[in-house]
């Protein structure tokens, strides 16, 4: 299956993020939803061909309700112009400006989910304030040890609105997060008797919905394929419930 035609996205203040879009043919109803999908940390050799960025584009491709998929290189990884960054400021800029740029694009998306694992998540967290961003998913965002006071990854995460629709999921050996931690940053409102009900209800504090997998660490080797099917079943009922509207 395609991974996406390879273009150059515009980042902020001008450079240039290596991307790949899959758009759907005929695709073109009046409501269009369209996944982003952020690596994690690019320091740590983090990139769009991270095995977890690939498993998600492939359940994207394969789902009826998504007609774009886009997943791209930060600053520096890859043919992106520019340099990684280590405290992620530049990230969270770009990410805005990319999200904005496809929002706008010809039949485009007119709403965006956005998917972002591990700091891919932090990155995220940062686009989700757009006004047509209508749900996130992070997968194992750090929360958790010395990764996350460096990184400084609960403040970003902190940026997320309340009002947004949003699936945490976990393995219950994450070598970087824990269930409390996560919990400390998200709350604790979705116990695990409720993770089978995915589609959140739309109140004016929506609480996170927590999916946490078990005998699976931050790499969820074995259980990639069953982990992106709980985020597109995530994300194709909250488009199904935002299109009733």
């Amino acid at each position: 299956m395609s991974y996406g035609q390879e273009v150059m996205l515009p980042g902020s203040q001008g450079f240039q993020l290596q991307g790949y879009v899959l758009s759907k043919a005929g695709s073109t109803g009046h409501q269009r939803l369209g996944l982003v999908i952020f690596h994690p940390y690019a320091q740590m050799g983090g990139c769009c061909d991270d095995p977890i960025v690939l498993s998600i584009f492939r359940q994207a491709a394969r789902c009826q309700d998504v007609q774009t998929v886009v997943r791209y290189n930060q600053r520096g990884v890859g043919a992106s112009s520019g340099c990684k960054s280590l405290w992620g400021a530049q990230d969270m800029a770009d990410a805005t400006a990319l999200c904005q740029h496809i929002l706008t694009m010809h039949n485009g998306p007119t709403h965006l989910h956005l998917v972002g694992y591990s700091w891919g998540a932090c990155v995220a967290a940062h686009a989700a304030q757009l006004q047509h961003v209508t749900a996130f998913v992070g997968i194992s965002p750090v929360t958790g040890g010395l990764a996350s006071f460096f990184l400084r990854t609960r403040r970003h995460l902190s940026q997320l609105p309340l009002i947004l629709p949003k699936m945490l999921i976990l393995g219950d050996r994450d070598q970087f997060s824990s269930v409390a931690s996560l919990q400390k940053v998200f709350g604790s409102e979705q116990s695990g008797k409720n993770q089978q009900d995915l589609a959140v209800p739309q109140t004016e504090h929506i609480p996170a919905c927590f999916v946490i997998m078990t005998d699976c660490d931050h790499f969820y080797i074995n259980q990639r394929k069953e982990m992106a099917e709980k985020v597109l079943q995530f994300c194709s009922k909250q488009f199904a419930n935002q299109t009733k509207l």
